[in-house]
């Protein structure tokens, strides 16, 4: 029998062998490029729900604390702060996000100047299903 009889099969082996190889590493850089991905699109949402909380606060401070006329005009913080609890805001975005809830409650107590403390909460949801993202933004203001 000759030696190179011997030896026909071993390349098959190898060629496929490197071929289950290159297979599972493509399917894994392709399993590496979609998390990343979705991690983008997760960024992109957290930030919009963010920017969108922050917005909202700001919008309900502006209607707490108006421009003055005169700085000796005082705001009412307690019944501006109980109109708005529990309202919603409607900010255009250029993301899929819904209408943020706003909420104002009294908390921390009084100051020795015996003034309430309020906290403002805004909670702002964008995306659907696994890409959604909820940031919320505090406030704290007094009388």
């Amino acid at each position: 029998m000759s030696h190179k009889k011997t030896q026909v099969g071993s390349l098959y082996i190898v060629v496929i062998f490197v071929l289950v190889i290159m297979g599972f590493l493509a399917s894994s850089l392709g399993r590496i490029e979609w998390s990343n991905s979705d991690s983008h699109a997760k960024d992109v949402m957290g930030l919009q729900a963010s920017f969108l909380a922050h917005s909202a606060n700001e919008l309900v401070l502006r209607d707490i604390y108006p421009p003055r006329a005169v700085l000796t005009d005082v705001f009412d913080v307690a019944g501006s702060c109980s109109a708005v609890n529990g309202t919603t805001r409607n900010i255009p975005s250029a993301v899929n996000c819904e209408e943020v809830e706003v909420n104002c409650e009294p908390r921390g107590g009084v100051l020795a100047d015996g003034r309430q403390m309020y906290v403002l909460n805004s909670v702002a949801v964008c995306g659907t299903g696994i890409n959604e993202m909820r940031r919320s933004q505090e406030v704290w203001l007094r009388e």
